[in-house]
């Protein structure tokens, strides 16, 4: 008898860190309309301290995945006086190839953002974002029942959208890594994650 041959692709197994509601819907959205391969952390939609994500994040290694990202608000971490941990955390793993960390000044709307202008204004809270992402996105809202509905991200993601967003960010990024900026300075890493996510379904 012939040995059959498995036909399935094995993939690596990825899991992402979102400490917020917002984050969180975006992910499971964004997993089910570009075909990526990823777990998301917490299971219950919960927001989540910068001690959790360090525990979580060991866990996880310790768990077997190939791949844990930790998507952030940099603002918060601010706010709650949590640099220096932050800090930590990423000394911890910077030269670490399965851990990720990718924060956003000062939060994940800034990256919603960049999906349809480029912009390096300097936002003091991400309610400043939001007022600017409601010229974008009707009824843009941090609330579950607007983020359940996955048409936001939909529209994300439309007519090339996300590919201009990538180009923003990689370029305000290495401004902000070649220049001398402001503490202010908006920022995003979500694109790196993003690369991982292509990536895992080109290997």
């Amino acid at each position: 008898m012939s040995r059959q041959i498995n036909k399935h692709k094995q993939y690596k197994r990825y899991v992402v860190l979102g400490d917020g509601q917002t984050e969180q819907f975006y992910l499971d959205h964004l997993k089910d309309i570009c075909g990526f391969r990823y777990s998301i952390r917490p299971l219950l939609f919960n927001s989540i301290t910068i001690e959790k994500a360090a525990d979580l994040i060991k866990d996880l290694l310790d768990d077997g995945y190939d791949m844990v990202i930790y998507l952030t608000d940099y603002d918060t971490i601010v706010n709650q006086n949590k640099v220096e941990k932050f800090k930590k955390l990423v000394n911890k793993y910077k030269n670490y190839p399965k851990v990720m960390i990718c924060e956003t000044m000062p939060s994940i709307e800034f990256w919603f953002l960049l999906h349809f202008t480029k912009t390096t204004r300097e936002f003091g809270t991400s309610e400043e974002v939001t007022c600017q992402l409601l010229k974008h996105i009707a009824g843009f809202s941090k609330d579950e029942a607007f983020l359940r509905n996955p048409k936001w991200v939909v529209d994300l993601c439309a007519n090339g959208k996300l590919d201009k967003a990538m180009v923003y960010a990689k370029d305000i990024l290495k401004r902000k890594q070649q220049e001398e900026v402001g503490s202010h300075f908006p920022y995003t890493k979500v694109q790196l994650a993003i690369e991982c996510f292509e990536e895992q379904l080109r290997v």
